[in-house]
């Protein structure tokens, strides 16, 4: 969305009254474009912690099958040793 600048108008540098309410409806599409500014961050910091939360779940659920299959391997690396100890 973008924002049309008000600009200067014939007999602005002379006209106090007219100054001022230039400046007055200039200050509000300043803030106005902050705040779509401030909006837009926020929705980009909400989506960038939810894929953070996604990214840290998959990482916890690898983490948890890897060494879920390194322990079938020590077991079954002990069973195989404990078999052969036992011959």
């Amino acid at each position: 969305m973008s924002t049309q600048v008000i600009e200067r108008m014939a007999g602005e540098e002379t006209n106090l009254a007219l100054h001022v309410q230039l400046c007055e409806q200039r200050y509000i599409q300043l803030i106005t474009k902050l705040d779509q500014v401030d909006h837009a961050l926020g929705e980009i910091r909400t989506t960038l912690l939810t894929i953070n939360a996604k990214l840290d779940k998959e990482e916890s659920t690898k983490l948890r099958t890897y060494l879920g299959w390194a322990g079938v391997v020590i077991v079954a690396l002990l069973g195989g040793m404990i078999h052969l100890a036992t011959r």
